[in-house]
């Protein structure tokens, strides 16, 4: 349940995509376009994705954010990051790390934790999830 809640928070913390562009379908498209400089967007459907705790119903959130700084690690990893806060369903303060991981197979990891505020202080256990490029996370250009 927290892990739900926790991905709720996210997707609610984030942005609308104003329009819709241009669908990048593979990780070769996705790298070529973030190395030539243009803007690309990510949404995610957790529900397509496998959350890291045994069990778990599928999630029903969705959210999306622009992509302002990344980087390809020598594996061939992207890796970019998002960082806000928010507050807690006692309307305490957190701090949302998130991170997002495509291998150049396709295959991704999205992941968050969340840290209280001011103490930052971790709060429950990191939540994950194993996703792909048009399973569960779509990436878009414009």
């Amino acid at each position: 349940m927290k892990h739900s809640y926790a991905a709720a928070l996210f997707a609610l913390s984030l942005p609308g995509l104003a329009h819709a562009g241009d669908a990048l379908p593979t990780y070769s498209a996705i790298t070529q376009a973030l190395n030539t400089g243009e803007s690309l967007a990510v949404v995610i459907d957790l529900g397509q994705c496998k959350s890291s705790i045994a069990g778990a119903e599928p999630s029903k959130t969705k959210g999306g954010k622009r992509i302002d700084a990344y980087r390809i690690t020598p594996d061939g990893t992207l890796a970019f990051s998002d960082t806000h806060f928010s507050l807690d369903r006692n309307n305490k303060p957190i701090e949302q790390f998130i991170r997002y991981q495509i291998r150049s197979n396709g295959t991704a990891t999205f992941s968050m934790t969340t840290l209280n505020v001011p103490g930052y202080q971790q709060v429950g256990s990191p939540v994950s999830y194993e996703c792909g490029v048009g399973k569960g996370l779509s990436f878009f250009a414009g």
